[in-house]
């Protein structure tokens, strides 16, 4: 790379960093807040919860990434117009070419970065955290024994165990599942073990009731039994391995993995294509955001407004397009239409603008649009405010 070139690379890189770490650790809290109140119930070490938020920070990259990467671009094209440097290149002869180059090259190394997370590192993490998160929730059992307390498993589930035996199983056994919400349900045995069946641990309750309520219309069963079976996967211990989801198992399981195999059975097909659409789309979304970024900011222009207008544009566009893009992921795995859109909006944003840059075109919003659209918001802010000075010192 030139010299101006590797200039413009290595500011772009520092601020899309800033802007990816920054946004991550942000994301993150928020996230790790959801399992604190597990972690420390179950009295895990601090250790433990820095583990289980560094499994968080994979799947957090791959959504923050290609905004990370426009912010960086966006913020060092608009400081160099700013500064005059992209009028000083385009005086000297210098294409548009020149200051997109650098920007590609980063929006490549980030898109390489994203499809490794996607394929390899991310599904590793999430089981890693699905292990933590198993491990914790058995050890609640144990908390509910010894406190005899309600004990929050997760959001709409509790337990509460009146003691334990001195067989090993449990006394008075109450759950509280509110986690459906169309359905309310309680379950209360006199006694309960837990058991392994098929390799998943379950809760095996002896004599007791289970009142089932229709949020919708109130309606109120209760059954009686004398043994009932309830799936307790959350309090999966370590020993036993916890269920994985599609989006905890190993890219070359989901292609290649044995259909037959008891464990892929629990798997509904749809959540497995929905999965490998994710993966193996998502790593798009850097290169498109990064071009999107070159296309509204790499020309010189002198009118200030014209300039937060066409930033303004580009990351309107960024968003609508990523969010197009999780939508049709989402739904990529029951509609092959879906499955194509997933992909097309990538790429199709790709060859459009790499087509406008070849063409050595750029999206500048003209002056007289942005003067309108800056009256307009005057006009709508005396409407909401209209108190003036003068106004004011009259009163006064």
């Amino acid at each position: 790379m030139r010299l101006i070139e590797r200039y413009i690379f290595k500011r772009t890189f520092s601020l899309s960093m800033l802007a990816l770490v920054s946004t991550t650790v942000m994301v993150l809290i928020t996230q790790v807040l959801i399992y604190v109140n597990v972690l420390t119930t179950s009295g895990q070490a601090i250790g433990t919860f820095f583990t289980l938020a560094a499994t968080l920070v994979p799947s957090m990259i791959n959504i923050v990434l290609p905004f990370a990467l426009f912010i960086g671009a966006s913020q060092t094209l608009n400081t160099m117009n700013t500064d005059s440097e992209l009028a000083v290149i385009e005086a000297s002869g210098g294409s548009p070419t020149l200051t997109a180059r650098p920007v590609m090259i980063l929006a490549i190394m980030l898109a390489v970065a994203a499809l490794l997370i996607s394929l390899f590192v991310e599904p590793w993490a999430d089981r890693h955290k699905r292990d933590i998160i198993a491990k914790a929730s058995a050890d609640l059992i144990s908390v509910a024994v010894q406190s005899g307390n309600f004990q929050r498993i997760s959001r709409g589930l509790y337990l509460q165990v009146s003691e334990q035996l001195p067989s090993g199983d449990f006394a008075g056994v109450f759950i509280a599942d509110s986690r459906d919400r169309r359905t309310d349900l309680i379950y209360y045995a006199k006694r309960g073990s837990i058991r392994q069946l098929d390799g998943t641990d379950i809760l095996a309750l002896e004599d007791g009731e289970v009142h089932r309520k229709t949020i919708k219309t109130g309606d109120l069963s209760i059954i009686r039994f004398q043994s009932y079976v309830v799936d307790l996967s959350q309090f999966t211990s370590a020993a036993s391995g916890p269920s994985y989801d599609p989006t905890e198992q190993d890219t070359y399981d989901l292609l290649y993995g044995d259909q037959n195999d008891d464990h892929f059975k629990k798997f509904k097909p749809e959540e497995v294509r929905a999965e490998l659409n994710r993966r193996f789309s998502d790593w798009l979304y850097p290169i498109a955001f990064g071009m999107i970024a070159v296309l509204f900011g790499a020309r010189a222009s002198s009118n200030r407004e014209e300039r937060i207008w066409g930033l303004t544009a580009g990351a309107a566009l960024a968003i609508a397009l990523r969010g197009l893009g999780f939508y049709f992921m989402n739904n990529s795995g029951t509609s092959a239409f879906h499955a194509g859109l997933s992909f097309a909006v990538p790429v199709g944003t790709i060859l459009v603008v790499a087509a406008l840059m070849l063409t050595k075109k750029s999206f500048r919003i003209s002056g007289r649009l942005t003067d309108t659209i800056s009256g307009l918001l005057v006009r709508l802010m005396e409407r909401i405010s209209p108190t003036t000075p003068s106004s004011a010192g009259q009163q006064r």
